[in-house]
């Protein structure tokens, strides 16, 4: 099994909602697909979640606060135990993802979060090139977009990373490992690692990016 570049595992939840999930150490990253007119019923459990739409849209419930989410527009955050769900009014399925993980008190930020936060404009750190993040209290979400024939350099993160291709190809390599990664796939990046990645397309390339800072890991990182 490839370390970095996790297989998936796919869950029906109903007729109306797939999911593709990957495990990353103490991460869960799901795909979900979330079809015209379904219901993902209000629910929770002590993971906290977040997550955001690469299409369609949704009408999103947390803990009774509600919001239509547009694609890579804002991130909702559902805190551990919180109820949640969502309803797809429209006549298009939805696509996006969400993390799941579990934020104990003691290496959480202290900080709480509102339920939908939006993205805002800035520069990749890596490329240059323009992007837009939002930052929460125990996670980042970046989304770049990377022209073709444009690298993303060999570097190293002291965050955990998690990499998703929206559309298009990209070969990126993470430590010894390589793979050229479509839309249902996803790379995975602990802290400290080399990886980089290169788009040899003809096509701009969306990529969401997923950073967990090391002080939610549980033990400090240098």
């Amino acid at each position: 099994m490839c370390k970095f570049f996790p297989y998936p595992q796919i869950i029906n939840v109903n007729p109306d909602v797939e999911l593709i999930a990957f495990q990353c150490e103490d991460t869960v990253l799901q795909l979900a697909s979330v079809a015209a007119g379904a219901t993902f019923e209000l629910h929770q459990h002590p993971e906290s979640q977040i997550g955001m739409l690469f299409s369609g849209s949704l009408e999103m419930n947390i803990d009774g606060i509600k919001e239509f989410l547009e694609p890579l527009d804002q991130v909702y955050v559902a805190a551990a135990n919180v109820l949640h769900g969502s309803i797809n009014p429209f006549s298009e399925p939805a696509l996006g993802f969400d993390i799941k993980r579990v934020i104990t008190s003691e290496i959480s930020s202290g900080k709480t979060d509102k339920a939908f936060l939006k993205v805002s404009p800035t520069s990749d750190e890596a490329t240059g090139l323009a992007c837009q993040s939002v930052v929460g209290s125990w996670f980042e979400v970046a989304i770049t977009q990377i022209p073709p024939g444009e690298k993303i350099p060999i570097h190293k993160s002291q965050s955990e990373q998690m990499g998703i291709i929206v559309n298009g190809e990209l070969i990126m390599t993470v430590g010894e490992e390589h793979e050229i990664l479509r839309y249902g796939q996803i790379y995975y990046t602990p802290p400290n690692v080399l990886y980089g990645g290169y788009n040899y397309s003809t096509e701009t390339v969306s990529l969401i990016e997923i950073l967990i800072p090391p002080r939610v890991s549980g033990e400090e990182r240098a």
